[in-house]
């Protein structure tokens, strides 16, 4: 008799506790969809002296900020791994790297990813590094030296004169890279919840039959 009991409030309570896996699934995969794009605080060392991070920079250079594009909303809440911003700039002193009168760089989309914010018709010294968004391109964020050029005495000075930039354009802005594995890794998740949701919810309609 103690047997058919429990066996009876196992089976009363089992829709119940699969109803309750279900919701918590799919808590858990809406949650993980809409803050999978999501930018976690930066954080970076203090850089060098304007010497050290010209050594360890692929490009330096100076120059007004023509426009600012980005590959997602800035006023959105989340970003995606691929996103970021592309800055043009019209160039007036090099100090490294191969840099054109008119160039593209591109940074992080957040301050929160270590993006640099820039601000068109303002003036920068920038330190750039090979962007991990286009190839043959340049990046830079906040962990770098770059700054507004009125706040760049110090740099102006042990940088010394610099050159001129190399006529001509910089080439194409880069294009928004494809999330190849964000969107794949989205599908293979959705296709093993659906499949949940489908094996819960068999399971709960023979529990309930069995009542």
């Amino acid at each position: 008799m103690q047997q058919v009991n429990a066996r009876q409030h196992w089976i009363g309570l089992t829709p119940v506790s699969a109803m309750a896996v279900s919701l918590t699934l799919i808590i858990g995969v809406l949650w993980f969809l809409g803050n999978s794009g999501q930018v976690y605080a930066c954080s970076c060392a203090q850089p060098g002296t304007p010497s050290e991070e010209l050594r360890e920079s692929s490009a330096v250079f100076a120059g007004r900020v023509v426009s600012v594009q980005h590959t997602y909303d800035p006023d959105g809440m989340s970003v995606s791994r691929g996103d970021h911003s592309t800055i043009s700039f019209e160039v007036s002193t090099v100090w490294k790297g191969t840099v054109y009168e008119d160039i593209y760089i591109t940074t992080p989309p957040t301050g929160g990813s270590c993006g640099f914010r820039f601000v068109e018709g303002e003036e920068y010294i920038v330190y750039g590094y090979d962007s991990p968004y286009v190839e043959g391109g340049y990046s830079t964020g906040l962990c770098s030296r770059t700054a507004l050029l009125e706040q760049a005495q110090e740099d102006i000075e042990e940088l010394g004169e610099g050159k001129a930039p190399q006529a001509g354009t910089g080439g194409p802005a880069p294009e928004e890279p494809e999330d190849e594995a964000v969107d794949s890794a989205r599908d293979v998740i959705l296709a093993v919840f659906a499949r949940i949701l489908a094996f819960v919810g068999f399971a709960v309609n023979a529990l309930m039959g069995c009542r």
